[in-house]
């Protein structure tokens, strides 16, 4: 394991593809080792990917997409605003709730923080509030995108520890409500102590227009929810009904999606889940090795050494996990930390899907700690500002987000309620 892990740092150190360090590092292990063929590598990598739950990602990410392209965004946003502009901060509040709606179409962060952020920055800016807590809120509720059902990450952890992926989903939607929440609260506080302007009052009416011209986003979650719940589909196909929904709502209710679109949304879906699923097939040599070399029981036994308590394990585990979301991405460090920390957390006595969601939230907070997250960089590329000033405004509601990571930890009925409800887990 030390020549694996060797072999995978120094590829990484010569800025080779997370992709080819870990394929490279399992070549390594194989070569040297001698006791595995190469062709068990090529066969675990193509076994890894022939699982029917991943086929989600691809078809999730290309609804998104598809639902974004259709035009949705724009009425989406004016909903938002006009149910909560009248409050103080209302667009800071705004903002929120168009991102945890998004989120729950996309799945991703980056897609909900530019999805949303091209409209409602520089709104805020226009409107008087700070440029930098305009983009750090914005950077902030992007990372309900992978919380909320439906979930990339949950998907991909799903698979690689054998969790329902339909449980994760529903794990995933009470600790996402908490963090915008958590969110709405912090603006509504900095709003009133710098006296930011709100919307005038608008009348009841208007509001169930906008929300009549927004309900193909409204009804998307209850769409993919309900039918999984329902036993109508899986969540599998729930992403594929999603698809054939986003691809009609976005050509003949919006009227924007046409033939001449569709191109562009394909090649920019294609390019998106081919990274993830190159990575997730990479990763299976990884997991492999991981499980033959017993690699997560010498962990729990060098772990019993130190502490037998299930809260203090969680209390390392976020620590060890938020320093590695600094300077990876969610993705690859999923498919790295989950063949890992999904046995420990089982064989210590915590739910899977519990695990699974402070795997998940940790690092996504990853994708806005500085000086590396990929929302942080999307966001500043799209406001036209500066790495290091976002770096700075950033910090105030990435320490909410910690406080609501802390409370999702140590409160795990937050995570297991609705699994146990609505599927018996």
């Amino acid at each position: 394991m030390i020549i694996f892990l060797g072999a995978f740092i120094i590829l990484l150190c010569v800025s080779a593809p997370i992709t080819v360090a870990l394929g490279g590092c399992a070549m390594v292990y194989a070569l040297i080792g001698g006791t595995v063929p190469i062709t068990t590598l090529v066969q675990t990598i193509f076994g890894g990917l022939a699982t029917f739950p991943l086929l989600a990602i691809p078809l999730f990410m290309l609804a998104g997409n598809l639902m974004n392209e259709g035009g949705l965004t724009p009425d989406l946003v004016r909903f938002a605003r006009l149910l909560l502009g009248h409050i103080r901060g209302g667009l800071g509040l705004a903002t929120v709730l168009a991102c945890a709606i998004f989120a729950a179409i996309s799945g991703a962060a980056v897609a909900t923080a530019v999805a949303i952020g091209v409209v409602m920055i520089p709104a805020m800016k226009k409107a008087g509030y700070d440029e930098g807590v305009a983009a750090a809120l914005t950077c902030t509720a992007a990372c309900l995108g992978p919380i909320i059902p439906p979930s990339i990450p949950f998907i991909i952890y799903g698979v690689t520890a054998s969790v329902s992926v339909a449980g994760l989903f529903l794990g995933g939607v009470l600790p996402g409500i908490v963090l915008a929440g958590a969110l709405m609260l912090y603006m509504y506080f900095v709003a009133r102590k710098n006296d930011y302007p709100r919307d005038p009052q608008t009348p009841a009416k208007e509001i169930l227009i906008a929300a009549w011209k927004a309900l193909p986003a409204l009804f998307m979650p209850v769409l993919i929810m309900g039918g999984i719940l329902s036993g109508m589909f899986t969540p599998t196909e729930a992403a594929g009904v999603t698809v054939l929904y986003a691809a009609v709502m976005g050509a003949f209710y919006y009227h924007k999606l046409t033939f001449k679109s569709l191109p562009k949304v394909l090649l920019a879906s294609g390019l998106e889940s081919g990274m993830v699923m190159l990575l997730i097939a990479m990763s299976e040599p990884f997991a492999w090795f991981v499980a033959v070399d017993q690699i997560p029981q010498l962990i729990v036994e060098w772990i019993s050494h130190v502490t037998t308590s299930p809260y203090m394990i969680l209390f390392l585990v976020n620590i060890f996990l938020i320093i590695l979301g600094i300077p990876m991405e969610t993705a690859p460090a999923l498919v790295i930390v989950t063949p890992v920390l999904a046995p420990i957390a089982v064989a210590v006595g915590i739910d899977p899907i519990h695990m699974g969601i402070v795997i998940c939230l940790n690092l996504v907070l990853g994708l806005i700690t500085p000086p590396v997250g990929a929302v942080l960089f999307a966001v500043c590329g799209m406001a036209n500002m500066s790495i290091e000033r976002l770096s700075k405004a950033i910090w105030p509601p990435f320490l909410v987000s910690i406080v609501v990571l802390a409370i999702v930890t140590y409160i795990p009925w937050l995570s297991t309620f609705l699994p146990r409800l609505l599927l018996g887990r």
